[in-house]
C-alpha cells in the first residue's frame, strides 16, 4: 500500500474512534447525569411520556430536555456512524469525503453556538474524513 494512501487511511481510523468515543461518552454521561428523570419516567410508565407538545408542566420540560440529551441526541447516532466508518475502512479502505463534508456543515455552526462542549469533535471528525479520501495530486 502506497505511503499517502496509509496516512489517509490512520486519518479515517482517527475519524472513526473519534466518532465513537463521542458518541458513547455523550450517550453515557448523558444518561447518567439524568438518571433520576429517565427513572421517573420509566416508573411512571415510558410509552408516551414525552410528546411533541409544548411541554406545560416543570416535569414535562424536564422530560422533554432529558430526551433531547440523552436518547434523542446525537451520542446514538454518531457512536452508529463512527462504527459505520471503522467497519467501512477495514472493508474497502474509503470512506466517502461526502459524509465528511455534512459533518462540518453541520458541526461548524453548531460549535460556533456552543464552543465551551465537546461539540468541536463534529468539524474535527469530518475534517478527518475529508482529508483521509482525498486522492494525491497528479
Amino acid at each position: 500500500m502506497p505511503r499517502h494512501r496509509l496516512a489517509r487511511r490512520h486519518l479515517t481510523v482517527a475519524a472513526g474512534w473519534l466518532a465513537v468515543g463521542l458518541g458513547a461518552a455523550h450517550t453515557v454521561v448523558a444518561s447518567l447525569d439524568d438518571r433520576r428523570t429517565l427513572t421517573g419516567a420509566w416508573a411512571d410508565g415510558w410509552w408516551d411520556t414525552v410528546r411533541l407538545a409544548e411541554p406545560t408542566t416543570p416535569s414535562e420540560a424536564e422530560r422533554t430536555t432529558v430526551l433531547w440529551r440523552t436518547l434523542g441526541s446525537f451520542g446514538a447516532p454518531m457512536l452508529a456512524l463512527g462504527s459505520l466508518v471503522l467497519w467501512s475502512e477495514r472493508r474497502n479502505g474509503r470512506v466517502p469525503a461526502g459524509i465528511g463534508w455534512v459533518l462540518l456543515a453541520w458541526g461548524v455552526p453548531f460549535t460556533a453556538m456552543m464552543p465551551r462542549s465537546p461539540s468541536w469533535t463534529v468539524p474535527v471528525i469530518g475534517a478527518l474524513l475529508v482529508a483521509g479520501d482525498r486522492e494525491p495530486r497528479s
